[in-house]
C-alpha cells in the first residue's frame, strides 16, 4: 500500500505531538506499507537525536516558518500566562526584575501584532502551506493520512488535491485535538467554518479521545458519520524495567500550564508522604524543589527517558476541561511500571475517560484532589510491596494502531 503521511511539524522535533506522529509512522512501516512523508522542514521544539529517522521512507520537506512568525510564537509563549502562586507551596518569589520583564514582553507583544498581523485561521503555517502547495506526484497513493496538531496539514491535503498535485483513493485526517471546541474554549467562526470544511473533504475522521469523538459527533452533525475514535500509539525509549520497588518513587513528566492542568494536588499530596518525586516539564506555575521531590523544566529524551527508568510509578493527570487525553498516558503505557492516573474535568468527562482506560487493567484512577491522590498512591505501594506485575498496554502499540485503519 502506497501512503502520505502529511504533517505541518518537524518530525525530529521533541514534542509530545511529534512522538505520536513517528509512532504513526513507525505503524505504517510495520504494516508494510510504502511511506512518504511530506512535512515542515522545521518547526517548534528542539530537535532530539532520540526521535527517529525513517530510512525506509522518503521525505519530502518544506520551508515553514518565517522570522517574524518565529518571533511571534516565541513573545506568544512568554507572556501568555503569569506566574502562579499558591500560599501553601513553597515558591520562588516573584522579584520586581521578573515582573517587570513580564510587563515588558507584553507591551512589546502588542506592538509586534500591530507591525506584524497574523493570519486569521492559519497564523503560523502560513508559509509553510505556500511552500508545500509545491509538491506535487504523478503517483495515486492508496492513502494519504494527514494529522493535526497543526490543522494546517490537513489543509494543504485539500489544497493539492484541487489544484491537481496530489491524487489518491483514500483520505484520512486525524485530529489529536479539536480546533474550534479546543481545551481553552470556543475559537473563531471562521475556525469552525474552516474546520467543518476540512471534515468534509475527508473519507474518515479519527480523534484519540472518546470524549472527544462524541463532542465532535454533536458538534458537526453533517460529518459525523464518518468519524471514528482511535488511541495514540506509543513512542517507546525505555527498556522496559519494571518498577523500582525499593526507595519507590514517582514521576509526572510533561508541561503542566495552570490553565491546561492543575499539578498542584499531586504536588501537595506526595509531599505529605514518604515518597519521593520527579516533576520535569515547562509551566508557569513556579514549583520549588525539595528534599524529596526534584523540579525540572523540559529536558531532552534521553534524559527523560532516563528519569523514567529510574521512576518507581509515572503520573498522568488529565485536563482541567474538555474531552483531549495528555497523549502521555499512551506512552506511559509503553512500560512494565504502575500508572497513577488522576483525572480531572467535568463527571461526564471523568467517568468517560476512565470508562475508556479501565479496560485495560492497567491504571490507578483517583480524582485531582490531594486525599484521593494519597489514597491510590498508598494502594500502589501495597501492590508493589505484594510483588504485583504491569505489562505493556498493546492496543497501543503503533502496529496494532495502524492496524484499525487500514
Amino acid at each position: 500500500m502506497k501512503v502520505l503521511y502529511v504533517v505541518g511539524s518537524c518530525l525530529s522535533k521533541n514534542t509530545s505531538a511529534n512522538m505520536s506522529h513517528n509512532g504513526y509512522v513507525q505503524g505504517l512501516l510495520e504494516n508494510g506499507c510504502q511511506v512518504d512523508i511530506l512535512m515542515a522542514k522545521t518547526s517548534w521544539g528542539q530537535t532530539d537525536r532520540l526521535l527517529p529517522q525513517w530510512h525506509q521512507a522518503r521525505y519530502y520537506c518544506y520551508a515553514s516558518e518565517a522570522l517574524h512568525d518565529r518571533i511571534r510564537k516565541r513573545v506568544g509563549r512568554s507572556v501568555v500566562h503569569a506566574p502562579v502562586v499558591n500560599k501553601d507551596v513553597p515558591t520562588r518569589d516573584a522579584s520586581t526584575s521578573s515582573i517587570m520583564r513580564s510587563n515588558l514582553r507584553g507591551y512589546l507583544k502588542k506592538a509586534y501584532y500591530l507591525l506584524f498581523p497574523a493570519d486569521p485561521i492559519y497564523p503560523l503555517e502560513k508559509r509553510w502551506l505556500k511552500s508545500a502547495s509545491e509538491f506535487r506526484s504523478d503517483m495515486e497513493y492508496d492513502l494519504v493520512v494527514s494529522n493535526s496538531s497543526p490543522a494546517a496539514s490537513h489543509k494543504l491535503v485539500d489544497i493539492l488535491a484541487h489544484r491537481g498535485h496530489l491524487k489518491y483513493k483514500r483520505w484520512i485526517q486525524i485530529w489529536e485535538d479539536p480546533w474550534y471546541f479546543d481545551l481553552y474554549g470556543r475559537q473563531k467562526k471562521e475556525i469552525f467554518d474552516e474546520e467543518a470544511s476540512l471534515l468534509t473533504a475527508a473519507d474518515e475522521v479519527y480523534y484519540v479521545s472518546p470524549l472527544t469523538l462524541l463532542y465532535q459527533q454533536r458538534y458537526f452533525k453533517d460529518n459525523a458519520y464518518k468519524m471514528k475514535q482511535i488511541p495514540l500509539p506509543y513512542l517507546s525509549f525505555s527498556s522496559g524495567t519494571e518498577a523500582i520497588r525499593e526507595d519507590i518513587s514517582f514521576a509526572y513528566l510533561g508541561d503542566y500550564y495552570s490553565h491546561v492542568r492543575n499539578l498542584m494536588p499531586f504536588y501537595l499530596a506526595l509531599s505529605q508522604t514518604r515518597f519521593c518525586g520527579y516533576i520535569y516539564g515547562d509551566s508557569d506555575v513556579v514549583l520549588e524543589g525539595t528534599d524529596k521531590i526534584e523540579v525540572s523544566g523540559r529536558v531532552t529524551l534521553d534524559r527523560l527517558a532516563s528519569v523514567q527508568e529510574k521512576s518507581s510509578v509515572l503520573v498522568q493527570l488529565c485536563n482541567l476541561r474538555g474531552g483531549q487525553i495528555p497523549g502521555k498516558i499512551y506512552h506511559y503505557s509503553a512500560t512494565r511500571k504502575p500508572i497513577l492516573f488522576i483525572l480531572d474535568g467535568t463527571s461526564e468527562e471523568k467517568e468517560q475517560i476512565e470508562k475508556y482506560f479501565r479496560k485495560f487493567n492497567r491504571y490507578y484512577f483517583c480524582d485531582n484532589n490531594v486525599q484521593s491522590i494519597i489514597s491510590a498512591i498508598n494502594r500502589i505501594n501495597v501492590d508493589i510491596v505484594h510483588g504485583e506485575r504491569w505489562y505493556p498496554v498493546t492496543a497501543f502499540s503503533p502496529k496494532n494502531v495502524v492496524t484499525q485503519m487500514l
